[in-house]
């Protein structure tokens, strides 16, 4: 499989990525969810039907500021607005957005990841046990609705973070701790690996071997684990076509087969080993498909 984060719906997407994980294209929860009861499905039907035929795996999370239990808190993610780094009042709520979408998508979504890296406060603020609990309620109730309406839907947890700067895997244990104590409720584990600047494969290697390590001493159901977002020298110089074959390369060796998901294609923007049409990353990326396949 061929994984990839896709940031925009006009780009073209090319044919040989098998699987899509939308995160940050303008259809987060907040961006559907209105109002109680109001619901913009046009933007996601929109990516929903380009990735057609291919894995599709959403991301919810981005707290609606009329949900919001603290609409006003500092610190998130400019582009998602206020409150969207905030849990919900209502979990119930919550609830109602799963029980929507897993209905209005059910068999072209395949995958659904609950919440987008709550380890950094863009996104998850305050990061308390009370705040990990009310995220681990959340993924107990979003596995539930989610498999009764489509059981062949895959759940994933948040997306944790063993890079030292985002708390490493010390820091994500207090939301595995939270999911533990609720049952966890995934078929898989997600995680975001981002090496420092110019550590290279060896320290990608390290970190996924941090997250599986801490599952295993977590006593988890299972190690499964999927890469949900990586890439190398992330906001650094851009890669020479030597140094991202090298790189890529050596992720999929130690990788273990399991699923990579690459951030993004065709942002230049995020340097290291950018992504796009005829780049040295993209040529690696395909290259190791072929070779693993």
């Amino acid at each position: 499989m061929i994984g990839m984060g896709f940031t925009n719906l006009e780009h073209p997407w090319p044919t040989e990525v098998t699987h899509i994980r939308i995160w940050d294209i303008g259809c987060t929860w907040r961006d559907i969810h209105t109002a109680p009861d109001t619901y913009n499905w046009d933007r996601l039907d929109a990516v929903v039907a380009k990735a057609a035929g291919r894995h599709l795996t959403y991301v919810i999370a981005a707290t609606p500021k009329w949900l919001a239990k603290h609409p006003d808190q500092p610190h998130f993610a400019p582009w998602l607005g206020a409150g969207s780094n905030s849990m919900p009042h209502s979990v119930d709520e919550f609830n109602k957005f799963v029980w929507q979408l897993a209905t209005r998508y059910k068999g072209r979504i395949k995958a659904y990841e609950v919440w987008n890296e709550p380890q950094l406060a863009d996104f998850m603020f305050p990061y308390t046990d009370a705040e990990c609990n009310t995220l681990a309620t959340m993924q107990q109730r979003a596995y539930h609705t989610i498999k009764s309406i489509d059981p062949a839907a895959l759940v994933l947890s948040a997306s944790v973070l063993p890079r030292t700067s985002s708390g490493g895997m010390n820091k994500a244990r207090r939301y595995l701790t939270a999911l533990k104590r609720k049952g966890w409720n995934c078929d898989a584990f997600a995680c975001h690996l981002y090496p420092e600047v110019g550590s290279g494969a060896a320290r990608w290697k390290a970190m996924l071997g941090e997250v599986v390590t801490t599952l295993k001493a977590l006593d988890a159901p299972n190690t499964k684990v999927w890469i949900t977002e990586t890439s190398f020298d992330l906001l650094g110089p851009q890669c020479e076509a030597a140094a991202a074959k090298q790189l890529i390369q050596g992720a999929y060796r130690n990788a273990g087969g399991r699923f990579i998901y690459w951030y993004a294609w065709q942002r230049p923007d995020l340097g290291g080993t950018y992504i796009g049409p005829d780049s040295p990353a993209w040529e690696a990326i395909k290259a190791s498909h072929r070779a693993a396949g």
